[in-house]
């Protein structure tokens, strides 16, 4: 008798650790399915009324948590139903359920999740809800250095991206951010001029590129003249950029500072002086190497501080 209880007091215990270990590993996967903040940009599109964010996959008006309106972007993390689609709605900040037949693709939208980098001269750069300036719809705070993927370039100023740091998707404005990608230059004949001031014009071309020249795009928010930063020449101005192609194919390598003691000295010419020191880097800081064809000095932009220049290329790793 005594044997037989504890037999099944063992079986008891087995099951119980059993169901237990299902639940841990269950649990976390939809936590971690819920909270997915990186799905596919999609846009909703109805003829008429609206689409119905649901909290349950079916047609009720008891399950209605959010109306949806065409244009309205949506990033969808779970794609299992054949119907009923799990999306994320940023300007309402709710995720739930909605009808696939409803939502496209967002025509603008950057499929390889393109990689920029926020510069502010000051202050932060606001992560909004919706495509506004507004007091009322800050959602997170980016400062200089930080990393956004841009998933919807449609809008003249605010641009849809996904905040990494913050785990959240908003909307920032484009001037404040510049992507850490080399562009290349594509003319059929002649070269494409870099300029000083964002207009055609003859008397202010200060440089000449041909089809195959790479540049820094640091501003887009121009719509023709983009500002941009030329390794080769060691300059910067304005280009057409219909006349650029690629973007995030070869992205500039970014590269930490190590030193042993004191600091790295961030120069503003290929020389070791005193009086050209714009800055001091500490063991960790980041750099993303622009030009190095020197044998010493090597030019980078600096994220933390949002500033270029010089430095030694043997603290670096």
């Amino acid at each position: 008798m005594r044997k037989r209880t504890l037999l099944s007091n063992i079986k008891a215990v087995k099951r119980l650790v059993l169901l237990t270990l299902i639940l841990a590993a269950a649990f976390p996967a939809t936590i971690r399915e819920t909270k997915a903040a990186a799905g596919t940009t999609f846009k909703v599109k109805v003829t008429d009324g609206y689409l119905a964010l649901r909290s349950e996959k079916a047609f009720d008006k008891g399950n209605e948590i959010g109306q949806l309106n065409t244009g309205d972007l949506v990033e969808v993390t779970n794609r299992k139903d054949a119907t009923y689609w799990y999306a994320y709605v940023p300007r309402l900040d709710k995720s739930g359920y909605l009808d696939k037949n409803y939502i496209q693709i967002a025509e603008n939208a950057t499929a390889s999740n393109d990689s920029w980098t926020v510069k502010v001269k000051k202050g932060y750069l606001a992560l909004r809800s919706t495509a506004a300036y507004n007091d009322s719809n800050e959602i997170g705070r980016l400062n200089t250095g930080d990393v956004v993927l841009v998933k919807d370039s449609s809008d003249s100023t605010y641009w849809y991206v996904y905040a990494p740091g913050l785990d959240k998707s908003g909307y920032v404005d484009n001037r404040y951010i510049y992507n850490s990608g080399l562009w290349t230059v594509k003319v059929e004949t002649g070269y494409l001029a870099l300029r000083n001031k964002a207009a055609y014009n003859e008397s202010n071309e200060i440089g000449q590129l041909n089809t195959g020249d790479t540049v820094q795009v640091k501003d887009t928010s121009n719509d023709q003249y983009w500002y941009v930063y030329v390794p080769q020449l060691d300059k910067t101005g304005y280009i057409d950029r219909n006349y650029l192609t690629g973007g995030s194919g070869t992205t500039i390598p970014s590269m930490t500072v190590k030193v042993e003691s004191g600091y790295l000295a961030l120069r503003s010419t290929k020389a070791y002086d005193k009086d050209n020191e714009i800055a001091q880097l500490n063991n960790g800081d980041t750099v993303e190497v622009i030009e190095k064809k020197d044998s010493t000095y090597w030019y980078v932009y600096v994220p933390k501080l949002g500033k270029e220049g010089y430095v030694d290329k043997n603290y670096l790793k």
